[in-house]
């Protein structure tokens, strides 16, 4: 599976989407951060990156091209069919992409942290303690865990109904509407759903990082990464090829 995943990362590395994202996500960022920064100075920082992290353009210009990417060409290709009369067992080959899009996504993340990081230590204006920087890096993996998220359940639905526009499209879902979608529920019903979903559970998770309590959510979220796993290989196990 080494192998796999050293040549399926070499192809995607050179899908060019991913770079124009990553380069609309920074300039992005860097609006939202110095307009904090003129409105409230070191904390506008925090709340900058905070502010344009949570929004639903760094999720498009994120996750969208990492998807991409990763599972644009998978179902319309051979490639899958190939990679399986070599050996490759099934659950390994989901595994495989699935870590395909983690790795990538968290190149993608480390380098807005290196740029969060220079900025605050070059910029003798920005003060920011350690237990701030620390918590500021830790929103950050956060949203590429809820971001990595979105990619696991657009998979399971792309894999389940066999159709890569739809799970484009649920991906594009998850990082635009996903919590406009829930809040609207909640205001004509009154239900708390949002906070039992995998995006509520990190909301939580990172208020209780922020009170230096244990961020216990995050068990209950994974699990949903887990089951959406399960789900998917089910299904992709069942699921027969034209070799």
């Amino acid at each position: 599976m080494r192998n796999l995943l050293r040549a399926d990362l070499k192809r995607i590395f050179r899908v060019g989407l991913i770079y124009i994202g990553l380069l609309l996500a920074l300039i992005y960022i860097s609006y939202a951060v110095l307009e904090g920064i003129v409105n409230d100075g070191s904390i506008g920082l925090i709340n900058g990156v905070q502010k344009a992290l949570s929004g639903a353009p760094i999720a498009l210009f994120i996750v969208f091209p990492t998807f991409y990417a990763v599972f644009a060409h998978e179902l319309s290709s051979k490639s899958m069919q190939t990679v399986l009369g070599h050996g490759i067992t099934r659950n390994k080959l989901i595994i495989a992409k699935l870590l395909d899009a983690a790795i990538l996504l968290l190149c993608l993340y480390l380098i807005i942290i290196a740029a969060a990081l220079i900025v605050i230590n070059t910029e003798s204006a920005i003060v920011l303690s350690p237990q701030q920087q620390a918590s500021l890096i830790i929103y950050i993996i956060l949203r590429w865990l809820r971001h990595f998220g979105y990619i696991v359940f657009s998979a399971m639905i792309m894999y389940i109904s066999g159709s890569t526009v739809l799970g484009i499209i649920a991906c594009i879902a998850f990082a635009a509407i996903f919590k406009l979608v829930f809040n609207i529920v909640e205001f004509f019903s009154s239900l708390s759903l949002y906070d039992y979903t995998f995006d509520g559970l990190l909301d939580w998770a990172y208020t209780k990082v922020e009170v230096g309590a244990a961020p216990w959510e995050l068990l209950p979220a994974i699990c949903y990464l887990l089951a959406a796993l399960l789900i998917t290989t089910y299904f992709f196990r069942r699921k027969e090829f034209d070799f």
